[in-house]
């Protein structure tokens, strides 16, 4: 069985492009109730409807840390892969809230490229 994308190598990259990463995720229940257990966050945004509702959510919004743990994970196929790269973020951006049963999609930008003597 092969891979659907066999990954990109350092080559592969240009400064200003776009990478669209596939396969869009649907939050469900689980993702932020693993979350909560493994990490212990209890903001009270993220952990109450209540709380939610009062602050003028319709229900809880996931936690943004969540949701970068999220987008990383999906864009290790299509960055790290292969160019054996130290990933380093900047400009990240969370411009709506994201809710459980919502489907997000992600995608990268390239704004460096630094080749090491390794």
């Amino acid at each position: 069985m092969s891979k659907i994308n066999m990954g990109n190598f350092f080559e592969d990259f240009s400064i200003g492009q776009k990478i669209v990463h596939p396969l869009p995720r649907t939050i469900s229940e689980g993702d932020v109730s693993l979350y909560i257990a493994f990490t212990g966050s209890r903001f009270a945004l993220h952990s109450s409807d209540i709380v939610a509702k009062e602050m003028g959510y319709k229900n809880r919004p996931i936690d943004d840390t969540l949701m970068f743990h999220l987008t990383f994970g999906k864009s290790v196929q299509d960055i790290s892969l292969n160019a054996i790269a130290n990933l380093g973020y900047a400009e990240i951006a969370f411009p709506f809230p994201v809710f459980i049963g919502d489907t997000v999609s992600m995608a990268s930008t390239v704004i460096g490229l630094k080749e090491n003597s390794n």
